[in-house]
């Protein structure tokens, strides 16, 4: 049962890993750490969920970088944007190095992307602290090292978890750019 649970752990570490790599990028981009800015013009967003209790926005649009004309705006799809945007909204992105990645720039694009980031850790964080935490508890008076690391690894979890609630609060009272 033990190997089974640190097989089931490291593919989940993995596939969070991951997560936490694009989310990051995606962070550093909304945070226009880097790319190219510019203006992301809606030409249109369509609900793509099949349910009616849940939204999945994919908006269709033109990106034009900062000082750019009309002859070098990029059509770009957005996935699952999160919000339906009405048709013609304006609002700063930032595109990466892919033509066709684009993110929102600023305050409410930066908190919509931390949310990613926060789950990440606090999973990555979650399973560093049972990896590394002993298996029985010393009944001496100091803890053992082994327990003060991983005592360490569990703050992430404690700092990620308010970031990760207060930017989903964050993006569930976004006003309509």
């Amino acid at each position: 049962m033990r190997v089974l649970g640190w097989v089931c752990g490291g593919i989940l570490a993995l596939v969070t890993a991951f997560w936490c790599v694009t989310a990051t990028a995606d962070l550093a981009l909304s945070a226009g750490l880097y790319g190219t800015p510019g203006t992301y013009k809606v030409d249109t967003c369509i609900d793509t969920s099949n349910t009616r209790k849940n939204s999945n926005y994919d908006c269709y649009g033109d990106f034009t970088p900062d000082g750019g004309t009309a002859d070098d705006a990029v059509y770009v799809h957005l996935k699952d944007t999160g919000h339906d945007y009405p048709d013609g909204t304006e609002f700063d992105a930032q595109q990466g190095i892919e033509p066709q990645t684009v993110q929102r720039v600023g305050f409410w694009g930066i908190v919509g992307e931390l949310f990613q980031v926060a789950v990440c850790v606090t999973i990555l964080a979650g399973l560093g602290y049972q990896a590394i935490k002993p298996r029985r508890e010393s009944h001496s008076r100091e803890p053992s090292r082994r327990q003060k690391v991983a005592d360490k690894v569990g703050y992430a979890v404690v700092v990620a978890v308010p970031v990760g609630i207060l930017s989903l609060i964050g993006m569930a009272v976004e006003p309509a750019p």
